[in-house]
């Protein structure tokens, strides 16, 4: 793996480290069904619903779930998705409370990969007037493909004040702030801890060198590297065969909540851990490529 070339523009201490905005998965059928159909996961962790606008619990034609927390969030994305996105896909989106340090991150990534990073501005299109919604950065070479995509995001006040029902007061742009609707007094799942996913070793490479520079601590471990940011951590595998993809997440539950139970969930199994976090396993069945066609 080569060392960040660094330039003038990203001289000087290190940024810090970046917190978690949200991971999307996407799921086999078995493991999505017996998700949006789970009433011991809406017991232990917390109520799913099917998204914006107005989060409704999701209907068993639902392409997509979502279990949120107080900072971080989750969506789930069943096999037949509207994004055509392969089974075993995983997103990661790191999160800002306020915009300059979304700009500070982006300037440090250009200085490296000049004009491979692209910033978008997202709009939610389906209210009148459109509301902008969260404005992204991202490095090209890590945001495509069927493993694992990144990017950074912070969250307009435009949408946290058309959320609340208000256009006219003023408006953070913290990801709890964003959250604390949602939030419901006792539910389980507070926030995502850890993620593991293992990835090609060319994509393993591209990711570790990106976070570094994005302010994470990266860590080797056996087959890979431990990435650590604000409050989370990635656990980075590197795979020079078939990579396995997603292999575990970790959530912290609240400690007020009773020890979630054990829970199988398809080709998924939810276990509680002494420190009050679930560790929950994947092995998910991709689909077989059709006759003539390639896996990718």
């Amino acid at each position: 793996m080569r060392t960040p070339a660094v330039g003038p523009a990203a001289a000087g201490p290190p940024p810090a480290p970046p917190a978690l905005n949200h991971v999307y998965v996407v799921l086999d059928g078995p493991t999505f069904a017996a998700l949006r159909d789970s009433a011991d996961v809406r017991r232990a962790l917390g109520p799913l619903d099917a998204g914006l606008p107005d989060h409704a619990p999701p209907g068993r034609d639902a392409d997509r779930v979502f279990l949120r927390g107080r900072h971080t969030y989750l969506e789930f994305f069943g096999p037949d998705n509207r994004f055509d996105e392969p089974v075993g896909k995983v997103g990661i989106a790191m999160g800002f409370d306020d915009a300059a340090p979304l700009l500070r991150l982006e300037r440090t990534w250009r200085q490296v990969y000049g004009d491979d990073i692209r910033r978008s501005a997202v709009t939610w299109r389906r209210s009148d007037p459109p509301v902008p919604w969260y404005d992204a950065v991202q490095r090209d070479a890590t945001a495509g493909g069927p493993d694992l995509v990144l990017w950074a995001m912070v969250f307009r006040p435009e949408f946290v004040r058309w959320r609340a029902g208000d256009t006219t007061r003023p408006s953070g742009t913290a990801r709890a702030e964003v959250l604390a609707p949602r939030w419901r007094d006792g539910q389980g799942f507070v926030d995502i801890v850890e993620v593991a996913v293992d990835v090609p070793a060319a994509l393993h490479d591209a990711i570790v060198e990106q976070l570094v520079l994005a302010g994470m601590m990266a860590t080797p471990m056996a087959a890979g590297t431990r990435l650590d940011g604000d409050d989370w951590s990635l656990a980075l595998g590197r795979s020079d065969g078939e990579a396995r993809g997603l292999e575990h997440l970790r959530l912290r539950t609240a400690a007020t909540t009773k020890t979630a139970p054990a829970l199988a969930l398809g080709h998924s199994h939810l276990a509680p851990l002494p420190d009050r976090t679930v560790l929950w396993r994947f092995r998910l069945q991709a689909r077989p490529a059709a006759p003539g066609t390639s896996s990718k």
